[in-house]
Parts: structure tokens; C-alpha cells; sequence
């Protein structure tokens, strides 16, 4: 399987949706680990890049527990990569990433 790099440095990120584990088979509730052994998880993002309109993208990332996030949280999304799919006549982008995190916004100090 193919996957592309993609270049996070003009992105932002904002939580659009709450974490939850990515799933092998939704009837059995089998959830679904890396080739280490590490539960994957999957949250929507808005993504955007410059000025340019958000996009709305659903990550897949490894995490022994996963971050505790609201709606509209800001985002550090790590080693991000698109992996193109086919299957039985459709297709789309599917995204990876090394690490999702909340970013701790500086406190300005009065």
C-alpha cells in the first residue's frame, strides 16, 4: 500500500469530534492494533492550510490511551500521511498519523 507524506508545517488542526478506537469488524467489536501491538484510534479533524477553506478529515493514529479531546480543541497532528484505496469500485484517501496531541496554547502571564 502506497502512502504519501504530507507536510503539516502551514496546517492547523481542530478537533472536530471526539476519539474513538478504529475498529477490524464493527459486529464483533474487534478493535484494531498496529504491527506493534498498539490500539488504534480515529478522530475527525478540520484541516486547514493557510487561508484556504477547512477540510474535514477522519485520523487514524496509534495511542496506548487516547488524548481526551472537545469539539474545537486545537491540534498537533504528527507524520501525517494520505494512503489511496480501491475496493470493489470505490476509492478515496484514507489518513495516518504518527501522533495526534492537543496543543497547549501558551498562558499569557498578566
Amino acid at each position: 500500500m502506497r502512502s504519501i507524506p504530507v507536510d503539516v508545517s502551514r496546517m492547523v488542526f481542530i478537533a472536530a469530534g471526539p476519539v474513538r478506537p478504529k475498529l477490524v469488524n464493527r459486529q464483533t467489536g474487534e478493535l484494531k492494533t498496529n504491527a506493534q501491538g498498539v490500539q488504534l484510534w480515529q478522530v475527525k479533524v478540520l484541516a486547514q492550510v493557510d487561508e484556504q477553506d477547512g477540510e474535514a478529515l477522519l485520523i487514524s493514529f496509534p495511542a496506548q490511551s487516547p488524548p481526551h479531546l472537545r469539539l474545537g480543541m486545537p491540534l498537533r497532528v504528527s507524520g501525517l500521511t494520505a494512503i489511496p484505496w480501491e475496493a470493489s469500485g470505490r476509492h478515496g484517501v484514507a489518513f495516518s498519523a504518527e501522533s495526534v496531541e492537543v496543543l497547549r496554547m501558551a498562558q499569557e502571564v498578566v
